[in-house]
């Protein structure tokens, strides 16, 4: 059992990365990107574990629902990276990297909170089920959305571009800068 989750897991983040090079048209952007939502599954799953462990007593979390609930939120999160990345990607044509993060997460960051209000809020309704499963995949599946929503993409994401900067287009060409106007000669 454990063999073959592992394999799946790698598989979707090797299909996960893929996707993200080919839209980002970069390698090293998709790897912190991949890096940033594992660990923001890690922390939704030590949260989910906390509460149901520890705060309401159950014995376990249902065998199924980390891995399922994990598979969900990375690719969810891939989904959010190449849309705010790539508004950042759009704006470097016009402006240097740490103005193009300044404009285009600011951008990004009104549609994602509206997308991830509305997909937690969907999820959270699963915990209307009187199965003890789809409470769990509910809160699971609820803070790891928000937890994207409003740490991972509109703070993570943008500190670790600034901090890679360039680096984190390689192996592709940074975008033409538009020339600075000058003002007419007298």
């Amino acid at each position: 059992m454990v063999g073959s989750s592992l394999r799946v897991g790698i598989v979707v983040l090797a299909v996960n990365f893929i996707l993200l090079a080919l839209f980002l048209r970069a390698l090293v952007a998709p790897l912190y990107l991949l890096a940033a939502s594992v660990l923001s599954v890690a922390a939704t799953l030590g949260l989910t574990t906390y509460v149901f462990q520890d705060l309401l007593g159950h014995s376990d979390l249902t065998y199924y629902i980390p891995f399922a609930a994990g598979v969900l939120l990375v690719s969810l999160g891939s989904d959010y990276n190449v849309y705010v990345v790539g508004r950042i990607w759009d704006e470097l044509r016009v402006r240097p990297l740490r103005e193009a993060v300044a404009v285009a997460v600011p951008r990004a960051s009104k549609a994602i909170s509206i997308a991830g209000i509305a997909l937690a809020g969907s999820f959270a309704a699963l915990a209307l089920v009187p199965v003890d499963a789809f409470r769990e995949l509910a809160f699971m599946m609820t803070v790891g959305v928000l937890l994207e929503t409003f740490f991972v993409r509109p703070l993570l994401i943008p500190a670790l571009i600034s901090v890679f900067g360039e680096a984190s287009l390689w192996p592709g060409r940074r975008p033409p800068a538009a020339e600075p106007e000058q003002a007419p000669a007298d």
